[in-house]
């Protein structure tokens, strides 16, 4: 059967490997060498340039000789602005203002020959204050994702919403109080990083939450509590509370957490965490982590991690047999570092009341994969992998990650019936230009298989994603 977008998924394909020559070619030094018609940027406008080979200098039709990038009239006008800030409150001389770009397609063919595709395009303006008198700042950041290539009952990506519609939203808007790096309270809607409430930024946008946490940091201890009222997820523009977000309809309840994170000593590191939705569930989360050296260039890590999630009050989230649901995760990671390689190997054990739950970001144990979060009720799983950072040999900005992990023993939750046993296998490749115009654009390209044993369904998934930022204050 064939698979509906083939086509156009090809076509955003070959287009995606263009712009990766094209960044290949604008980042590397043979761009500057001598070919007869280059381009050139002009302001926001290409145009066309021919050089002198005899005299190595450039011209173009109807203009004098093409601006240095620092010269260009918008680039100008913000260096300009800057300057004139240079004088003024660190309220206003501080301020930063960035604009991110951003591309993405994501396909994805289910054993149902059923396909989840879309090309979307966006990314999101954002402003800073600086501290007025050190003490109180403003933010806020406007996020917009839109389609290119959205076809009907295709859905489901991530990246627009569920019908294929893009949309505008004003997902960042706080004001900040702060007493030295000792204190900070932050209210109404921004990003909290926690084991189990993220960004998750692994589409279009992130998730915000909306709340009013506390936070700094106090020797080699940093903490973060308070409370949540609502939860803006990564593909939609609204704002709802944390317990519709986990799947209880018409409720209104938010979220308690508290999070510390300790740093005794170099390449030791502890988390505690602890998040609360009324009649909802809680989780327990906490985990180890130590780098170790061992001298000529290699290090050895060790990470441990423990979640304990239970049903809590009325138990109104129906996701186990049991009327008061608890389960658990244990996993652990080993990892042999040398220079740009790095190989992994991990662990992981549920708990067989539920699966675990992670609606509000990553899941953050160690076997999380692209497609397969290995989070069902009594799986038992494992994960070996290497990556490579190719800057040693020469290439820099080139990396990639190759993974494979399988798991065993699940059940349905729900109806205790076993679940098929999992395998996947992951691939991703990442190339940031490093010099030139386009320093800074990366291109990530990721796939996923995942098979199921016995019942012999294959899952297919493809990520292309482009990425670029310019720092405008």
């Amino acid at each position: 059967m064939r698979t509906p977008g083939l086509t156009e998924a090809r076509v955003f394909l070959l287009a995606t490997l263009t712009l990766i020559l094209l960044a290949l070619w604008l980042g590397s030094p043979l761009a500057a060498r001598g070919a007869e018609v280059e381009l050139a940027e002009v302001g926001l406008v290409q145009e066309r340039v021919i050089r002198d080979t005899a005299t190595g200098k450039n011209t173009y039709p109807g203009a004098g000789p093409p601006l240095p990038w620092e010269q260009r009239p918008v680039r100008q006008f913000f260096q300009r602005l800057k300057l004139e800030l240079e004088d003024t409150d660190p309220f206003f001389r501080d301020t930063d203002l960035n604009l991110h770009l951003r591309t993405y397609y994501f396909g994805q063919r289910n054993p149902d020959d059923t396909t989840q595709q879309a090309w979307a395009g966006g990314g999101w303006l954002e402003y800073k204050s600086g501290w007025w008198k050190d003490t109180a700042q403003l933010a806020a950041t406007v996020f917009t994702t839109f389609p290119i290539y959205a076809p009907a009952g295709e859905g489901g990506t991530g990246l627009l919403t569920p019908e294929q519609d893009g949309f505008v939203v004003a997902g960042i808007a706080y004001g900040a109080l702060r007493y030295k790096e000792y204190a900070t309270l932050t209210g109404f809607r921004q990003f909290v990083h926690t084991p189990y409430t993220t960004r998750n930024d692994s589409r279009m946008g992130p998730n915000t939450v909306a709340g009013v946490p506390g936070g700094g940091r106090v020797g080699w201890a940093e903490y973060l509590g308070g409370y949540l009222w609502s939860f803006k997820p990564r593909d939609s523009s609204v704002f709802s509370s944390f317990s519709e977000v986990a799947g209880v309809p018409n409720t209104n309840y938010g979220a308690a957490l508290g999070n510390l994170r300790l740093r005794p000593l170099p390449g030791l590191a502890f988390t505690l965490h602890d998040s609360y939705v009324p009649n909802t569930f809680n989780t327990f989360y906490v985990d180890a982590g130590y780098r170790l050296p061992l001298g000529r260039d290699f290090t050895l890590g060790f990470g441990a991690q423990y979640t304990d999630q239970r049903a809590v009050g009325q138990d109104l989230l129906t996701v186990s047999s049991f009327r008061e649901w608890v389960t658990y995760n244990a996993s652990g990671r080993l990892a042999l570092a040398w220079r740009g390689l790095t190989l992994e190997g991990a662990l992981s054990l549920n708990g067989n009341g539920a699966a675990i739950q992670s609606p509000y970001g990553n899941y953050p144990a160690f076997i999380s994969q692209l497609i397969s979060n290995f989070n069902q009720a009594s799986e038992r799983a494992w994960l070996v992998g290497f990556s490579y950072d190719f800057r040693g040999v020469g290439l820099p900005g080139f990396a990639a990650d190759l993974e494979y992990s399988q798991g065993s023993n699940a059940v349905n939750a729900l109806t205790r019936a076993a679940l098929p046993n999992e395998r996947e296998l992951d691939l991703s490749l990442t190339y940031t230009v490093q010099e030139r115009v386009l320093r800074g654009l990366r291109f990530d390209a990721k796939g996923a298989i995942l098979g199921h044993a016995n019942s012999g369904s294959t899952t297919y998934q493809l990520r292309l994603s482009l990425n670029y930022e310019f720092n405008l204050l």
